[in-house]
Order: structure tokens, then C-alpha cells, then sequence
């Protein structure tokens, strides 16, 4: 990407194409991972350059129909009592119900599981979601709609609240090792 004019260290656009929603999501165990591994040094600060997993454990991969699915974060800031973090949330919509999406679910749901979740984004880029505290299961609404052509709908919803960090950016390298 050119850098056409800097402002305040952050690049211009310069126009490059800028795609939104999700294109597959690596969904983990927040207890299975010992530790994240993110680079402090410029220019690569906050990238995941590795991430630690116990053995024999590995991150499920769930690929998306295009402009499904979406991620997003928001700063909370509460200016009494000075305090901040980052509230990040994570829409996976599948299409067509079926019994191994109803049962994986079943899985996501259990126990209120804490999870932390890769996204590839349709710009090739890969974001962690819920490295600090890990993500929830926080909705799940389905519906066979009321029209044929209007198809089944699942709409899972994960929400990390409080999250201590951004999200980081993550190597490629190190999502595809995540499924292993």
C-alpha cells in the first residue's frame, strides 16, 4: 500500500480497495491457548506473531457465504472513574440449517465457554477477538424467514466485553497454524 500523505503516522488511503465483512472465522477454547505473543516493535505494534496452544489442541475453522457475517469493536470509556476498554463483537451468519451447525452451536454455547476468535476479512487480513478475557456466546437467533427465497437464517452473536486491547492483527502464518 503507498503512503500518499501521512497524517500523524497514519497512511492515506490513497483510494486502495477496502472490503468489509468476514470470510471464515478460527473459533478456540480461551483455556486451550498459554499465551499470545504480540510484537511491540514498529512497525509491526500489535500484530500476533505467535500464539502458544496445548497439546493436541486446535481452532475450528467456519467458512462464510459472503456479506454474512461481519466483526466490530467500540471503546467503553467511563471518564469518573478513568477507566477504558474495548467492547469487540463477532456476527456469524450461516445459511441453510442443518444438524452438525445445530450441534456445533450446542458446543459454542456449553458452559458459557470463553473463546477467542480469528477473522479473515475479505481485505486478507486476520483480527483476534477476545485475547484478554475471551468471548461469549451472547445470542443466537434463527429463523426459516417467510419467504422461499428469502432461505434459513442463523445468526450467532459473540460479544468480549472489556477487553483490555484492541484487536490485533494477526500473521497468516500464525492463523493457518491455529487449525493444526
Amino acid at each position: 500500500m503507498a503512503y500518499c500523505n501521512p497524517i500523524t503516522g497514519i497512511p492515506a488511503g490513497c483510494d486502495d480497495n477496502n472490503l468489509g465483512a468476514i470470510k471464515r472465522a478460527l473459533i478456540g477454547s480461551f483455556e486451550d491457548v498459554s499465551a499470545i505473543t504480540v510484537n511491540t516493535v514498529a512497525p509491526d505494534i500489535g500484530k500476533v506473531t505467535a500464539v502458544t496452544k496445548g497439546v493436541g489442541k486446535k481452532f475450528e475453522e467456519f467458512v462464510f457465504k459472503k456479506d454474512t457475517s461481519s466483526f466490530a469493536e467500540e471503546a467503553v470509556i467511563d471518564l469518573v472513574a478513568d477507566t477504558h476498554g474495548w467492547k469487540q463483537t463477532v456476527e456469524l451468519g450461516f445459511r441453510r440449517f442443518d444438524l452438525v451447525k445445530r450441534n456445533a452451536i450446542m458446543l459454542l454455547a456449553e458452559s458459557r465457554r470463553d473463546l477467542i476468535i480469528v477473522v479473515e476479512d475479505f481485505n486478507r487480513d486476520y483480527w483476534m477477538l477476545g485475547s484478554d478475557q475471551g468471548a461469549r456466546l451472547s445470542a443466537d437467533s434463527s429463523t426459516s424467514n417467510n419467504t422461499r427465497a428469502g432461505g434459513q437464517i442463523t445468526t450467532l452473536t459473540f460479544t468480549a466485553d472489556y477487553e483490555r486491547y484492541k484487536f490485533y492483527k494477526v500473521d497468516p502464518t500464525v492463523a493457518q497454524g491455529l487449525l493444526t
